[in-house]
């Protein structure tokens, strides 16, 4: 039976584990931030939803399926999806089958600038969590 004290040491190593957690997080995100701002001009959200468009499966990423991929609230979403379209990095597509749906595809300039910013994106998480 667990004591008092066995409790309050397991309830201290989880907090701990969190805050490792937490720690690397906002360390390797701020160094990714900061870098992709320096190189590319965008930020982390902005390459996220980049990189997650280019993996996409088909030619277009439903803009529903972004907001089930990422923790961005779906209005975030909308916002950084704003940015890069008038940045001409993605084009928005109405879904002819059904018009509340929404495609994203990336540009060619999407495409060149994510390649690019892939390279960085991938080093930064080798540097910071590998």
């Amino acid at each position: 039976m667990a004591t008092t004290r066995d409790r309050q040491l397991q309830d201290r190593q989880l907090v701990e584990q969190w805050r490792s957690i937490q720690n690397s997080y906002f360390r390797t995100a701020g160094a990714i931030d900061r870098a992709l701002e320096a190189k590319f001009d965008i930020g982390l959200n902005e390459f996220e939803i980049l990189d997650l468009v280019a993996e996409s499966e088909e030619s277009a990423c439903r803009m529903k399926a972004l907001g089930e991929r990422t923790p961005m609230t779906q209005s975030a979403v909308s916002k950084v999806v704003d940015r890069l379209e008038k940045a001409g990095l993605v084009s928005r597509e109405t879904c002819v089958d059904d018009r509340r749906s929404l495609f994203l595809e990336l540009t060619e300039a999407g495409r060149t600038l994510h390649a690019n910013a892939a390279v960085e994106h991938r080093a930064l998480l080798k540097e910071n969590l590998g």
